[in-house]
């Protein structure tokens, strides 16, 4: 869901950060905020709780700025920041073309989160006054917080493996010693491996060692982004040693053109007469509430063992497929389609032009591309 426009990057947020949201207000409301000097009531807790984790994701998108702005003044485009869960992530349409690019724009993100930890760290020191109450309280709390989780973030981040920003930093570094991007890639990403069972061995120690089920549990989660997404990085650089791509593809070239858009609610007998059976092996895009969110085509009808001139009564949701998407533009390098993706375990790419659907890209035109 598109929030606003800074710095004329989109702003997007992803359902899981609603999740992300509600699970770190509860553990920090449930913390009993220990490093206030007086107590607060429950409802003072439950609010310093709830504001402090809208100034983490306010620092996660000032840690993405920093990677956008300084791709942008390095000469690169940024497509849209998206906040989820995890963090966030900026999508920057061109393929770095140096190492020292890499590292930089990686670099700035976890920088960026340090200044503002140390910033907010040194204000609580100064603010801090033992005999505070309410709304002073409340400030040191923020202050406290905030500075904790900058700091956190930014040693986070720094872990180095894919696809945490020490990973790109590393792959970027290997890079400029070897001078082999898909090597430093296929390293990187095999080090994200191993920070992942690491992470795992971290969890079951403190699920059977500490009895810590809450905190063994997260880094379970943890562990499970990490790892998926670092062994995409590897597997696509092994792709790219064995069907290397030529440079300045662009998506225009790859997508499949669409017809049109189905509503959800359309029926699907007219549907089926007046698009789909003109089109039979094309998935058409299907829209609810104004954002496509699945695709319909005529092997999902038969699939359900209905003839052309079959239907009535049913709507084309009752047929759809759902696909998680991603907007993106025709101009952007068919390489950057290809990440978000294995990165981000996207279906299907929606190409627009103008505020116009044009095409889809998906994982089977990419392959397609690979063998012409």
């Amino acid at each position: 869901m598109r929030i606003g426009t800074l710095f004329d990057i989109p702003i997007r947020v992803h359902w899981s950060w609603l999740f992300g949201f509600v699970f770190l207000t509860m553990m920090i409301a449930s913390g009993g905020l220990p490093f206030i000097s007086v107590n607060l009531s429950s409802g003072q807790e439950w609010f310093l709780a709830g504001f402090v984790t809208i100034c983490l994701f306010v620092s996660v998108l000032l840690h993405e700025l920093a990677h956008s702005l300084t791709a942008k003044r390095l000469g690169y485009s940024v497509i849209s920041i998206t906040l989820m869960i995890f963090g966030g992530v900026s999508v920057i349409a061109e393929t770095r073309g140096r190492a020292s690019h890499d590292f930089m724009i990686a670099a700035a993100g976890p920088g960026m989160s340090l200044l503002l930890g140390v910033v907010a760290a040194l204000a609580y020191l100064v603010y801090r006054d033992p005999f505070s109450s309410g709304v002073s309280a409340m400030i040191e709390g923020i202050l406290f917080y905030v500075g904790l989780q900058n700091v956190a973030l930014a040693i986070f981040n720094m872990l180095p493996g894919l696809p945490l920003d020490g990973g790109r930093v590393l792959q970027s570094s290997v890079w400029a010693l070897t001078g082999n991007r898909r090597f430093a890639a296929r390293f990187a990403g095999r080090a994200g491996q191993a920070l992942g069972i690491l992470i795992i061995a971290a969890a079951i120690y403190m699920i059977v060692g500490r009895q810590d089920l809450s905190g063994g549990l997260w880094l379970i989660v943890i562990a499970m982004f990490i790892l998926p997404t670092s062994m995409a990085e590897a597997a696509r650089a092994r792709r790219s040693d064995s069907r290397p791509r030529d440079s300045g593809v662009v998506v225009r070239s790859v997508m499949t053109p669409v017809p049109t858009a189905l509503n959800a609610t359309t029926p699907l007998d007219a549907a089926v007469k007046n698009v789909i059976s003109r089109h039979p092996d094309l998935p058409i895009p299907v829209i609810t509430e104004g954002q496509v969110t699945a695709t319909v085509s005529m092997q999902d009808v038969l699939s359900l063992g209905l003839s052309q001139n079959q239907g009535a009564g049913l709507t084309i949701a009752d047929v759809a497929q759902p696909v998680r998407t991603f907007v993106i533009e025709p101009g952007v390098d068919v390489s950057l389609a290809e990440q978000i993706l294995e990165r981000r375990g996207i279906d299907l790419l929606l190409v627009f032009e103008s505020g116009y659907l044009i095409g889809t890209v998906s994982p089977d035109d990419l392959d397609s591309e690979d063998g012409r």
